[in-house]
């Protein structure tokens, strides 16, 4: 048996249990050696660690994880032959993701062993116990959901509080679950807010006001902001309102709550019409805002995390845009890239891509080397429907040969139901087996004519490098690139491959800052260290 290519995956959802050093990452890492180490005295040579992928403080809620990104990549070129993890809540906490990645790396003959569930798909049985285990935990998870919001919810009617913290200026009862007191100190400042919004007209120079007077100095007013001051001219709580499915706008619904209020109605709908008026003043300025055409696509290579579009003056006075972490990079890498540079990078880099240029060129070496490895999966599933398409024939030849020899009703009925059933299976198989040989040979093609594959670009490319800055541009984007990777030294850009239906289906290139040589496979970009 070959020794089989592991990997190891590890993951924590907060930045606080990726930050203890004895904690989960160090004792998930510490568990899976331990098991790899066993295997092998079982078996000897039974598999190599190749790699440890670690996503720190990201949920498993979908796949879009740097560290897993990476793992699904090395899997479908055939770097990693199996994956261990501790917990399968540490891979996925969704079905829906788990059985598309259970059949994403089925494809590339890569095992998934999960150490404290029986899932280890080196055996056929253990298979079957995988798919049964997602969907009960999945079912299990969903009825404690359901039964927690419905709880919440028929409390909520009642207008009771549930769990969280209390408003300002409001504290919990302690005998009476769900209920809230005034607390004077805060109510003073709640009220002193309003009067400053309704006076001055602004949020900002509201907050610098009521900052001068009570920040640090109540509770809950720590650090004022203008989302707190807005958070709270738009709660319906001190009217002694309870509002329900706040978030959804459509599902909203408004109850009186148990607790006073702390100010009058009149006030407060005074400053919820000037808070509309402003906002209706500030729609008619948002086409002026700049356009972050890479939103929601840039991530630091270091840390994981998200860029966010920011701007800055400089000492001269003059507006710069940035893509910025929220604060720093955790991991001391760079912290933010200016807006400009990177959109003109990566629109060059297109521009070059769609005129035949060194990094089409480079896009077609690797398209041809993962279409070669598709070509291999369909012709694996082409011979099987071979195998299956000969063995329903003989089934249904062995069933006409039983049906002329049978005399009695009741037999022959079920031979015939039978037979009609093979007949719908051979149908079937037929049907799969025209589409798998039709993907064959375009794709066979694709491989002899070069020109062909990336066609499927050509329109989609061509449409947004003709479209303004702007939102339009911003969500043809999206569609064109999987994300922009700012590393220390280089910008990374990953171009989407033509079937996006895997959980990672990426073409790698990227192209440099001025005056700067190219590098290998990832070409450098010069990074801005501001």
């Amino acid at each position: 048996m070959a020794e089989k290519m592991i990997a190891f995956y590890i993951r924590v959802s907060t930045d606080r249990q990726a930050k203890v050093q004895e904690g989960s990452l160090k004792n998930q890492k510490q568990i899976l050696l331990a098991e790899l180490g066993k295997r092998n005295l079982q078996s000897p040579g039974w598999g190599e660690l190749i790699e440890t992928y670690v996503d720190e403080g990201i949920s498993g809620k979908d796949t879009n994880r740097p560290a897993f990104q990476k793992l699904m990549k090395d899997i479908e070129i055939g770097r990693i032959s199996a994956v261990m993890f501790t917990e399968l809540s540490r891979l996925s906490r969704s079905l829906k993701d788990f059985l598309h990645i259970f059949e994403f790396v089925q494809k590339f003959d890569c095992d998934l062993i999960c150490l404290k569930t029986d899932i280890d798909t080196t055996s056929p049985y253990k298979n079957l116990i995988t798919k049964i285990l997602m969907v009960f935990g999945e079912f299990e998870r969903e009825m404690t959901s359901e039964r927690t919001s419905i709880n919440a919810y028929e409390r909520s009617r009642r207008g009771l509080a549930n769990g969280g913290t209390a408003p300002v200026g409001y504290r919990r009862e302690k005998s009476r679950k769900g209920y809230f007191v005034i607390d004077e100190a805060g109510a003073g400042a709640v009220r002193d807010i309003f009067r400053a919004y309704l006076s001055e007209e602004s949020i900002k120079k509201a907050m610098e006001k009521i900052r001068r007077k009570y920040e640090g100095r109540v509770s809950g007013l720590k650090k004022i902001t203008r989302g707190k001051i807005y958070s709270i001219l738009t709660n319906k709580a001190y009217i002694g309102i309870r509002e329900i499915y706040k978030k959804d706008e459509a599902k909203t619904e408004e109850v009186k709550a148990v607790w006073e209020g702390i100010v009058d109605e009149k006030t407060f709908r005074k400053a919820e019409a000037l808070l509309e008026k402003n906002r209706e003043r500030l729609r008619g300025r948002r086409s002026e805002n700049y356009p972050y055409l890479l939103s929601g696509l840039m991530i630091c290579e270091k840390c994981g995390e998200r860029l966010q579009g920011k701007s800055a003056y400089s000492s001269i006075h003059k507006k710069h845009y940035y893509y910025s972490h929220k604060n720093t990079c955790k991991e001391n890498g760079i912290n933010r890239i200016p807006a400009d540079e990177t959109h003109g990078l990566v629109l060059d880099w297109l521009k070059d891509i769609s005129g035949n240029g060194a990094r089409f060129e480079e896009l077609k070496a690797q398209g041809k080397a993962r279409i070669a490895a598709q070509i291999k999966v369909l012709e694996r599933e082409c011979s099987s429907l071979i195998c299956e398409a000969k063995t329903l024939t003989a089934d249904i030849e062995a069933r006409v040969s039983k049906l002329v020899k049978t005399k009695g009703t009741a037999i022959k009925k079920a031979v015939e139901e039978s037979i009609t059933n093979l007949e719908a299976r051979k149908a079937g198989n037929a049907e799969k087996r025209l589409y798998v040989e039709n993907e064959l040979k375009t794709l066979r093609e694709m491989i002899v004519n070069e020109k062909g594959i990336f066609e499927a670009y050509r329109k989609p490319l061509k449409s947004a490098l003709q479209s303004e800055p702007g939102k339009d541009l911003q969500n043809k984007l999206r569609d064109l690139l999987a994300f922009v990777r700012m590393g220390e030294k280089d910008i990374k850009m990953a171009l989407y491959g033509v079937n996006r239906k895997g959980p990672v289906s990426v073409l790698y290139a990227s192209a440099p800052w001025p005056r700067l040589e190219l590098g290998t496979l990832w070409l450098t970009a010069r990074c801005s260290a501001d």
